[in-house]
């Protein structure tokens, strides 16, 4: 079963720490590096253990907890380590994604001459895109205190800005066009 991408993050995550990680621990990590243009839930993040576990990229130890269930840590493996390597010295792939973006979808059923329904979900959508905008301010300032600030951090952060910048410029533009138009 592949995962994608997201095996490599998790590996990229495990691979910083020596001593290992428990999954509750890696989903906050995760959470706090790339919620902003990735989100991960809980069942999808132990399936992904679970295989890089079976696969032998990660090793899982379980650690006993007095009076709890017992802690699994997961360290990664030399395969993990190398998997990880080759991984990172790939280039991107050159194909674009596909746009699934749930707001042009809907707009492109929409009525055009229902221009209070269209301008309401662009009104909805800058709403989203600011808050998240303020997200992605909010964790680079934690990112930073917590010493993770490094230099291509800030870039990946500097990346979702521009990335809800231009999402913002773009509800601008449909709304000249709009009015222009109708």
């Amino acid at each position: 079963m592949s995962f994608g991408n997201l095996q490599f993050a998790v590996l990229g995550l495990i691979a910083r720490r020596p001593d290992g990680v428990h999954g509750y621990q890696l989903k906050k990590e995760l959470e706090s590096i790339c919620d902003d243009f990735w989100e991960v839930n809980y069942g999808r993040l132990y399936r992904v253990l679970d295989v890089l576990d079976e696969t032998g990229d990660l090793n899982l130890v379980e650690c006993f907890q007095s009076g709890r269930p017992n802690r699994k840590v997961y360290r990664i493996t030399e395969r993990g380590k190398q998997n990880l390597d080759d991984w990172l010295l790939q280039p991107v792939a050159d194909e674009p994604r596909p746009l699934r973006d749930e707001l042009s979808l809907k707009l492109l059923f929409l009525e055009t001459s229902d221009i209070e329904a269209i301008s309401r979900q662009i009104k909805q959508q800058r709403s989203i895109y600011l808050t998240r905008l303020a997200k992605i301010v909010r964790r680079r300032k934690r990112l930073e205190k917590a010493g993770l600030g490094t230099k291509v951090m800030s870039l990946v952060m500097d990346g979702a800005e521009m990335r809800v910048h231009a999402d913002l410029a773009w509800l601008e533009h449909m709304e000249r066009k709009i009015i222009k138009t109708f």
